[in-house]
């Protein structure tokens, strides 16, 4: 009787350790209550549900992921535990993160622990290997994103006696500041002039200080960098004021939302938009669509969710190649993440190259103008892969 015991609590072990071998634990840092929530809520609900559409369709070669999210809040201590909760007690083989104050603070770590930090945060600092080896995103950085909206700034204005006139508002954090030094920069090489910036505070609920320092500038074009309701709070406070200038905005203040939340103030604001709106007519999006009939009713989305889908996409792609290789750990999904190479999105996003010397997935953006309170694409834009904006 006790060998029987024996033998059972063996093959019990046994089998408890050839399921753990068949899953694959990620972990997931996201702002579901934070000043970024707005956002960050509709992004981690993409990744989400893209990891039961890949457990329900086959897993990652038949090994099931185990997604341990938690919510930070937007604050960067909670950031930093509860990464070291996720790699040191759950031992993930990468994580899934969002804002950039919290991914830049933890860049050191990263490296150092070998782990693929796969983040929102498009900021330009993330793309140079040789300084952030283990960090990736999925979208142009910020930077080539504000390069592209300040080219279209260009082509629109019709005024050749002068240089159009821009102000830059953005957050008093390191998401709202990541871009605007080669904004600055790709300004002064085209003709553009920055005439104004603005820093707007966390949870602000009046822009209009900032704005009439604004239109002592006369600034001609603004672009805002902060999300989706602090933007609406800008473009509100313009219209009382009967400013005339040219608004845009960056990925995260610029979605299906901006209309809903920013009402008629959002009519003829551009945007930058990586990921496509919700229902767009590209192969990918039939499986987002497909997946909320089977499991939310039907329940409709944004851009955000597109972006969370899609960044899970990758990472999963990673997970996939770097199993099929026999190399299930941090170097091992590195390694692989580095081998795509046009890595085919179904029109979500650009298709996607990571090497061993440049991460930036791609350089294509996409600028939006919002008419009748719908999103019209404007026009794609490639910036160029220059070897001096690789980091910036």
């Amino acid at each position: 009787m006790k060998r029987t015991m024996v033998g059972m609590l063996s093959a019990a072990a046994l089998l408890a350790g050839t399921a753990q071998a068949q899953e694959i634990k990620v972990g997931g840092i996201f702002d579901l209550t934070g000043i970024t929530s707005d956002v960050g809520k509709p992004f981690a609900q993409g990744v989400q549900d893209y990891v039961v559409h890949v457990n329900e369709t086959g897993g990652v070669n038949g090994k099931k992921i185990k997604l341990i999210g938690a919510d930070y809040g937007y604050k960067i201590p909670e950031a930093v535990a509860l990464y070291k909760r996720l790699v040191n007690d759950e031992h993930v083989v990468l994580i899934n993160g969002w804002g950039t104050g919290d991914t830049l603070a933890l860049k050191d770590f990263i490296s150092k622990d070998k782990v693929p930090y796969i983040s929102a945060s498009f900021a330009g600092d993330l793309t140079d290997p040789s300084k952030t080896p283990y960090n990736f995103f999925v979208a142009p950085s910020y930077s080539d994103q504000l390069r592209a909206w300040l080219s279209w700034v260009k082509e629109d204005w019709k005024d050749k006696s002068r240089h159009p006139k821009v102000a830059f508002f953005y957050g008093d954090n390191a998401y709202g500041k990541a871009p605007m030094e080669a904004g600055r920069r790709f300004a002064k090489e085209n003709g553009i002039d920055v005439v104004d910036e603005e820093i707007l505070p966390g949870n602000f609920q009046d822009a209009t200080s900032q704005l009439l320092n604004m239109k002592q500038k006369g600034a001609d074009y603004a672009y805002i960098n902060v999300t989706t309701t602090g933007v609406s709070l800008v473009l509100k406070g313009a219209k009382a004021l009967g400013l005339s200038t040219k608004f845009g905005s960056n990925p995260y203040g610029f979605s299906e939302a901006l209309p809903l939340v920013a009402k008629e103030t959002a009519e003829g604001v551009t945007g930058v938009m990586p990921h496509v709106p919700y229902g767009s007519n590209v192969p990918g999006m039939k499986a987002l669509i497909d997946f909320n009939k089977a499991h939310h009713g039907g329940e409709t989305h944004d851009a955000m969710y597109v972006r969370g889908w899609a960044t899970a996409t990758v990472w999963v792609e990673g997970l996939k190649r770097a199993d099929k290789a026999g190399k299930l750990t941090g170097e091992g999904v590195k390694a692989a993440l580095e081998t795509l190479k046009d890595f085919d999105m179904g029109g979500l996003t650009s298709p996607i190259t990571y090497t061993p010397t440049d991460h930036r997935p791609t350089t294509r953006c996409a600028v939006y103008i919002i008419h009748g309170g719908k999103l019209v694409k404007v026009k794609d834009y490639d910036m160029p892969r220059r070897a001096d904006w690789l980091g910036l």
